[in-house]
């Protein structure tokens, strides 16, 4: 199996902000804030909200903190995570498709059950 070198400094750009932001965060304690969160006056939450704390929580090696902050994007991570090998391979082309309409779907229902009563 070749890699695709293209796609791998795809990662490493990704990568290298992700860990820029970490750094910033850890730093200012200032973050990205939701703006449909903001917009609804802290009401609605967002299937996103949360996702930089939980990585900040996953770079601190708080698993259950990582889960409270966004369950349905933690448990996809690992799913996610085959995902983009398989990508930087040119693999699994029907299994990313099919993944990324599940994951739209579920995250549909995630935000909806999350801003619920």
């Amino acid at each position: 199996m070749k890699m695709n070198i293209y796609k791998l400094k795809k990662i490493i750009v990704a990568l290298i902000l992700g860990t820029a932001y970490f750094i910033f965060v850890k730093l200012t304690d200032l973050g990205i804030p939701c703006p449909i969160n903001l917009m609804s006056g802290n009401r609605i939450q967002c299937p996103g909200c949360g996702i930089s704390r939980m990585f900040m929580r996953l770079a601190e090696l708080d698993i259950a903190g990582a889960f409270h902050c966004n369950q349905a994007i933690f448990s996809m991570l690992p799913v996610w995570g085959i995902c983009i090998i398989l990508w930087l391979f040119d693999k699994g082309e029907k299994f990313l498709k099919a993944v990324g309409i599940i994951s739209v779907i579920l995250l549909i229902l995630f935000g909806i059950w999350r801003n619920l009563p």
